[in-house]
């Protein structure tokens, strides 16, 4: 069973949201931004904030990155996790979980980091109403 708190799971989870926003809205320049920590940072974000879940549900969760593994499992706990956008926006992000490394070269853009914060955005204001948590993002 994993040492920490379900509060610390969202906690950290937000932190990666809320830096993967200050990098994009740090640099000005947009070549000059770190997309690939930005994405990192998202999925991060996302993998966190469903480990939380799966902790206040189970107790426990598996040693796993893919976020699409996860949402699965959040699934079999509550079925809205199966609605589109969540399926979609975990997929998304999935795409970025080795991106941290170096030898891994994707071309991203800022529209592409843009929608990867939108998503971790969705993600976690999501997760937060199941663990009924206040939404950070909801617009």
């Amino acid at each position: 069973m994993p040492n920490n708190t379900v509060d610390e799971w969202v906690r950290y989870a937000r932190n990666n949201i809320e830096s993967a926003i200050r990098e994009m809205d740090r640099q000005c320049n947009p070549r000059l931004r770190p997309y690939e920590i930005i994405l990192h940072n998202c999925h991060q974000s996302a993998e966190k904030i469903l480990k939380a879940y799966l902790l206040s549900k189970n107790g426990t969760f598996p040693k796993e990155h893919d976020i699409r593994i996860l949402r699965k499992l959040c699934a079999k706990l509550d079925s809205d996790f199966n609605k589109r956008r969540m399926v979609n926006h975990c997929a998304y992000l999935n795409m970025f979980w080795n991106i941290k490394y170096p030898d891994v070269t994707v071309q991203i853009d800022a529209s592409e980091a843009t929608r990867g914060i939108n998503s971790a955005k969705r993600i976690f204001d999501f997760v937060s109403g199941k663990l009924g948590l206040r939404k950070l993002f909801s617009e």
